[in-house]
């Protein structure tokens, strides 16, 4: 009879399935990655791998909801400060160097996924749904505190920060060495400049 793992124990190995894939993805990518290669990263045979995801979509889908976690977490840290361009773009603000971008790669992989596969399609449109409507909430606020152009449309605004903010970390790969603290300042500009109200 197989030895049964209590919770804690299952999460770990759950967590330690995703980050070997993590590493597989980085270097493959979504497509290229195989669920050997995440088994052999991870040593521990299909079979093993199979009692914690079913397959290789279930891994995406689980780290697609793990970025959106991240991004959360990113978001309601900022959630206390008057400063809404700070606060919309609390991921950039988070991260201390292009280099911290990795998860970023990982998204861009998602998107391509998302071109092919239907199911990968529908997790990010929800999972993006959920920062739009945080997003849309803080804009709101803010146009309520007279910060924002009221003119605007909150939920389109979102959507348009959501897009600045993933693709920010593509910077480095058209500017190779361009500075990181520079260029999240005049990303933050821009996009303060573009909120406030109209004289």
């Amino acid at each position: 009879m197989a030895r049964k793992l209590v919770p804690e124990q299952h999460e770990e190995k759950r967590q330690l399935i995703l980050e070997a894939a993590h590493r597989c993805f980085l270097r493959h990518g979504l497509q290229g990655a195989s669920i050997s290669m995440i088994c052999k990263e991870a040593a521990m045979s299909p079979g093993h791998l199979y009692h914690y995801f079913p397959g290789k979509e279930a891994i995406i889908e689980q780290m697609a909801d793990e970025y959106l976690s991240a991004l959360h977490k990113h978001f309601e840290g900022q959630r206390e400060t008057r400063d809404v361009a700070t606060v919309l773009l609390s991921e950039i603000w988070s991260m201390n160097s292009w280099d911290d971008a990795a998860h970023c790669r990982i998204l861009f992989e998602l998107l391509a996924e998302a071109g092919r596969n239907e199911r990968i399609r529908n997790i990010l449109a929800r999972n993006s749904d959920g920062v739009r409507r945080l997003l849309s909430d803080t804009l709101t606020a803010g146009q309520a505190r007279g910060e924002v152009d009221a003119s605007l449309n909150t939920e389109h605004t979102a959507a348009m920060l959501i897009a600045i903010v993933d693709a920010a970390p593509m910077l480095p790969l058209m500017l190779p060495g361009i500075d990181f603290d520079e260029s999240r300042k005049l990303i933050t500009t821009m996009v303060r400049r573009f909120l406030e109200p109209r004289q």
